[in-house]
């Protein structure tokens, strides 16, 4: 999938593998979501996600809704990530 670096200015090709490696190499990850997503209870809603690693096996997803971040966020262990983590399903993918 193309994602976009925004630090340097670049687009690159990356799988979900990859994302996880640039995240574990000190990078967040931003899924800008196709459409606004809420969690089960109906408590918050979401149209971006960032994901950055604590290290190689934690991993941290905050959110922002209308360009403004939200003060939760979700822990995640390596095994949850492969379950959470879709980068395919974003509109877009960022690196900052």
């Amino acid at each position: 999938m193309k994602v976009f670096d925004t630090v340097n200015k670049v687009e690159l090709e990356a799988d979900t593998k990859k994302l996880i490696d640039i995240m574990v190499e000190g990078r967040q990850v931003d899924l800008i979501l196709n459409e606004k997503k809420s969690d089960e209870d109906g408590y918050m809603s979401w149209d971006v996600e960032h994901w950055s690693a604590i290290d190689k096996k934690r991993f941290i997803r905050c959110y922002s809704l209308e360009g403004r971040v939200l003060s939760e966020s979700t822990g995640h262990n390596i095994y949850d990530l492969y379950n959470e983590f879709k980068p395919e399903e974003a509109k877009e993918v960022q690196l900052s």
